[in-house]
């Protein structure tokens, strides 16, 4: 488990960084639809590939454990589906023209949903990840 806890850990790394450089084309006064628009797809093929992952070695593992990890496991699985949902909302409700049109407002939501992610991948890491290595699932 050591091996996917530190894969799951690097690919938070690169997920901090992106949203750093999200946060950076964020601040302008005006957007730069080019930026953003590589942002917004390389945030998404990495929130992707993380969540393939935790679904592919994370959760089955930890809900083979039963107890405390399992139940954790699958609360934090449930609240991520929710997130995805979000991810996605925010996606559709925010074409190009929209954000061009209401860029304050463009920039709360953003900023709102990647502070969302940010608190997501500290709580995967206070409390996911331990249970699994004390679990040594997988």
């Amino acid at each position: 488990m050591k091996q996917h806890v530190e894969t799951l850990c690097r690919q938070h790394e690169e997920l901090r960084a992106l949203a750093d450089d999200y946060e950076k084309e964020l601040s302008r006064a005006q957007p730069d639809t080019m930026a953003l628009s590589k942002c917004r797809w390389t945030l998404a093929r990495l929130i992707s590939a993380h969540l393939a992952y935790e679904g592919a070695h994370l959760y089955p593992a930890l809900a083979r454990t039963g107890g405390r990890p399992m139940e954790t496991g699958r609360k934090m699985a449930a609240e991520m589906t929710g997130l995805g949902a979000r991810l996605q909302a925010h996606v559709r409700e925010w074409t190009v023209s929209a954000i061009t049109d209401d860029w304050p407002g463009y920039c709360r939501s953003a900023k709102s949903l990647i502070a969302v992610l940010r608190a997501r991948m500290d709580a995967e890491e206070a409390e996911l990840y331990p249970l699994a290595m004390v679990a040594n699932v997988a």
